[in-house]
Order: structure tokens, then sequence, then C-alpha cells
């Protein structure tokens, strides 16, 4: 049947400017907008405009899930998320995707006779009638945030339009010296070109750091590293996954014909109007390869220690320290904790004309014609510590190591922030009283680790509750004596935010990151407790007790900001040495 069951009254011809006038009235009478922020809404919803009243939330003065709600209120429709429906997938494949996305529609779920869809502008009546021809049932319009629709568009459209349902394992399972040669010359129209751009876009469009491919018995896996968790991806047939790993190989330049060694590769490709750096790892295992593809913006601008989202009296301590003449000062946490962005924002504080900044990476992550970047290549003899000897040549000013790995370069480093040298590095350790010990350990006498550190900084990212479905609470006291909290504040329940779950956080609750960090710094009297032997216990206590906010109260300043969740303060606190006993 084509019949379309909706409750629409107004002609879309009329109802742009008409209900943006009317949404914004109620806006104004509310004290929330004044009459010029109005007229102008008004005045350029008389033009082009892709959903009634949408304007009202670019302006901001609304938000996204107060438009939904009072856009269906106003054509008598019920508001909703995607995340309250269980999506049917075969309903999505009979509509294409490009139908789905110019008139931002999806369908949902069968009810009976009827189909529930998903719309961002209730007056495409046309569009609304060509879909119940499509799916051949009449359908229920319900309103969801457009941003929700964006996020279902990327993550269910991501398998159905690449269809390798009739690719076998005996097609797939050894190519030949002919599919090689095809899938060096396809270009984009192959299958396994187009998953590959697919997988692509998707973790552009969820901002994943990483793409996880992997094959099992019954089925290639994908995963997306986004925010620092895995999040499960779509599955394919087993068979395609020569095709698919192959694919990744002629991207990045690998030998595709070789599938029993590790491989890495690099190459830069353009995708959504951006330049990326793909970083491609290929290691055999027991079903074949797993590839595993690190996104990075080419060119990307390093950002400033503000613009991290330090704190304030955290990039205080920082601007102090890195203004220092020489000495040694480390950044410490485990991978993926931001060091990286946190040492480019201390040399931009150095970088500059009458300053020589040389930094030894592996690999060099953020280009800067305002540095001297020396990139590791241990095929050429180009190690941390060969490179190290050669810099201090150099006649520099500030030297950037990008991590100190071995004994070698430790007491290389600890030399040249001995002899008039500003060096920054890293070190893997969970705090900051850690990582000078770290070093002692690894063979640098404590007389001349006192003499050069300066500073410590440990970092971790914490993650952030989603701002499209965050909402206050009053936690269980369990809840908050586990993080060894009072439930009361004199007479008053502690109250924290958290996420719902929508189509935005793909149901977490979570969405992006935000830096916590203590900064540790080597005066007279932790210098004179290190040369008396002091373990990393004693060096904390000591820190702390000479002011140093350490990473768990740090985390808990996040939390009680309503930035944040009790579950991750006790992931990040329960690494770090908050109240180590001592032996």
């Amino acid at each position: 049947m084509s019949a379309v069951a909706v409750k629409i009254t107004p002609p879309a011809a009329a109802g742009a400017a008409v209900v943006t006038r009317r949404l914004g009235q109620a806006l104004l009478a509310a004290g929330r907008a004044t009459q010029a922020q109005l007229d102008d809404v008004v005045r350029r919803a008389t033009g082009p405009e892709p959903r009634p009243g949408w304007l009202l939330v670019e302006s901001r003065l609304m938000t996204e899930v107060e438009w939904v709600e009072r856009i269906a209120g106003h054509f008598n429709l019920a508001s909703a998320h995607v995340s309250d429906f269980t999506v049917d997938r075969a309903l999505i494949g009979r509509v294409p995707e490009d139908v789905a996305r110019r008139h931002q529609l999806l369908p949902l779920a069968n009810a009976g006779h009827e189909v529930y869809v998903a719309v961002a502008d209730p007056t495409q009546l046309a569009a609304f009638d060509h879909l119940g021809k499509l799916l051949g049932h009449a359908i229920i319009t319900v309103v969801v945030p457009p941003s929700e629709l964006e996020q279902a568009f990327e993550r269910y459209y991501l398998r159905d339009q690449v269809d390798f349902e009739h690719v076998t394992e005996a097609d797939a399972a050894d190519l030949s010296p002919a599919d090689l040669a095809r899938l060096r010359e396809e270009g984009e129209s192959g299958k396994a070109v187009q998953l590959v751009d697919r997988l692509l876009a998707h973790a552009i469009s969820a901002g994943a750091s990483d793409i996880h491919i992997e094959t099992t018995a019954q089925y290639l896996r994908v995963r997306f590293r986004v925010d620092g968790t895995l999040r499960e991806g779509p599955r394919y047939p087993a068979a395609v996954s020569p095709l698919v790993v192959s694919r990744v190989k002629v991207l990045a330049q690998l030998d595709i014909s070789e599938r029993w060694v590790p491989q890495d590769g690099r190459v830069r490709i353009r995708r959504g109007g951006q330049d990326l750096d793909l970083r491609v790892s290929v290691i055999p295992v027991a079903r074949g390869e797993k590839v595993v593809i690190r996104l990075l913006s080419a060119g990307r601008e390093r950002s400033t220690l503000e613009e991290l989202g330090l704190p304030g009296d955290i990039v205080a301590a920082l601007e102090t320290e890195v203004h220092r003449p020489h000495g040694m000062m480390l950044v410490t946490g485990p991978t993926g904790s931001g060091k990286t962005s946190t040492l480019y924002g201390l040399l931009g504080r150095r970088a500059t004309v009458d300053t020589n900044v040389v930094t030894i990476e592996d690999p060099i992550e953020y280009e800067s014609e305002a540095l001297n970047q020396i990139p590791i290549n241990p095929k050429r003899g180009i190690t941390f510590a060969t490179a190290l000897r050669a810099i201090l040549r150099q006649d520099p000013d500030v030297i950037l190591v990008g991590e100190i790995r071995d004994q070698e370069t430790a007491v290389i480093a600890a030399e040249a922030a001995l002899t008039g040298h500003l060096l920054l590095s890293t070190l893997h350790t969970n705090d900051a009283a850690s990582a000078v010990l770290r070093l002692v350990e690894m063979g640098v006498p404590r007389y001349l680790v006192g003499a050069v550190v300066n500073a410590v900084v440990a970092q971790r990212l914490i993650r952030r509750v989603c701002s499209g479905c965050a909402e206050d609470y009053a936690p269980a006291e369990a809840e908050l004596r586990a993080l060894g909290l009072d439930p009361l504040v004199g007479d008053d329940r502690i109250r924290l935010v958290r996420g719902r779950g929508c189509a935005r956080c793909e149901a977490t609750g979570l969405r992006g990151r935000l830096p916590i960090a203590e900064v540790l710094r080597v005066d007279d009297v932790v210098r004179q407790a290190l040369y008396d032997g002091a373990s990393t216990t004693a060096l904390h206590r000591l820190a702390v007790g000479r002011g140093m906010i350490d990473l768990r109260t740090q985390a808990l300043r996040r939390l009680f900001a309503g930035e944040t969740t009790t579950a991750e303060v006790a992931r990040v606190a329960s690494t770090t040495a908050t109240s180590p006993q001592e032996p």
C-alpha cells in the first residue's frame, strides 16, 4: 500500500518562516531571545532552509533536543531518539542511502502494517509518499535530532551498501597473480575499495583514532577505537578478508604477496575535505592477518596548553618549568594519554626566532616549520641515542626526545640536560614520582637524576559526559563510598552528571575526553629525599605534602564539575599511586 500515515497539516512551502516565527515568539516571551535576534532569524528563514525552525538552533537560541520536542509538538507528531528503537536493517536496505540522506529520513521498525520512520523535516510530504511506496507500508513519522540521523546513516549504511554476500572461500582464500594485479589497478570501483573507503569515512565521522580489522573463523570483524576504547563495528563474511587486507596493503604500498611477516607502512590520503596520515600495521595471526590503521590529521596544527583543556593551575606550573634555561622535563603516562600533544604545547612556548628547537621523533606527529625535526630510522642507523649525540653538535637550546626507551638514551639525555640544554621527553610510568625512579632503574645515577630533573608531568585522558544526553542524578551511597567519598555535603546529598546514551555517543553516555595532570616539581627537599634513597611512595607523599595536586584529586574536580563519571574516576585513579602503602 502507498498510503502515508502522517499528521501534518501545514503545506511544506509555507512552513519554514511561519514555524520559525512561532517558535521564536515562545523564546522571546520566555526572555531567552531578543527581538533583534528573532528578526534576524526570521529574515534568514525566508530563504532556502533545510528544516523549519532549525536556524534557532544554529543561532544557539535553542538546543537540538528542545527543537525536536517543539517542532514535533507544532506538527502534532511524536519526538523520539533513534536509540529508542530496535532498528530493522532489512527496512534500511530497501531505502537507498542517497534518498535517506537527501530527505533526512530513516526507516526504523515495523509496527504491524506500518513502519516508524525517523525524520528531521516533517514537512516533506512528497518524500514520505515516495518512501511509503518503497517500503510497501504506511509510515508513521517521528521527529529525531538531526545529529542522531547522521550517526545512524554512518552506522547502518556502512555494511549494507557493500555487497560481499556472493564472495566465496574459493574466490578469495588464495589470491592469484591476476587477483593481485586487479587489486592494484581497479581504482575506486572494486568492492574491497568501497569497503575500505566506507570504513575510513565512518572512522572520521565517529572521531576514531584507530581501525582494527580482524579475521575469525566465521567473519571479518571491524572495531573502532573512539575516546580510548574499542567499539564494535560491522562484520563481513570471512571469505573477503584477504581482499580487504590486500586493499589496505595496496593503499599503504606494502607487499601484498607477503602474508607471513609483519609489515608497517604509511600513506597520506584525502577524505571528507581533509588530508589524513594513515599508519598501517599488518601482522600474521592464526586465521590470516590483522590490520590496524591509525588515523592522524595531516598537517594538523598543534594546540596550545589552554586549547588542550588543561586546568589553569597546571598551565601556570608548566609555563614556569618550560622557560627554565636547562634541565630535564618529563611527561609520563600510558600510550594514548596525550603526552605528545602536551609536549608540543610546551614547545609552542619556546619555538621563537631566538631559540633553536630540535626534536627527535618516531614518527613525527606534528610537522612545524618552527622546529628542526628528525625522524627515527633504525634501518639507517638513526636511533634516539645516535640522533641525540648528533644534535648536541648543532648548538641546540631546547631538545625534544620523543621517548626515553633505554639506558644509553637516558644517560645521554641526562648529560645533555646537565650541560646547558633544556630537554623534554616522555616515559611510560603510572605517576610522576615513578618517572623519577624509572630513570634510576634505567641506569642513570641518583645524583645525576636529582641534578637534572626539574619537573615531571603525569597525565591521563578522562572520558567526558556526552553533552547531548547529559542528566543530573543522585548517586547511590555505594557508588560514592567506592571512591572514598561521603555521600552528604552538610545536609544535602551530592548530585552528579551522567549521560543517558544517545546516537551521538553511540549509547555510551560519553563523548570526547579531557586531560587531567599532576606536576611534580623537583625542589631541594624532593631532591634530598631522592639522594637519601626515598621510594616512589615516599616521593609521591612528599610531593603532595608540598602542594602537588595529584591525578585522583584532578579527576574528582572533573567529576564535581559535571564533566565525567564515577566510573571514569575509578578507572583513572586505580592506576595511580594515590593511596599507596609503604613496604
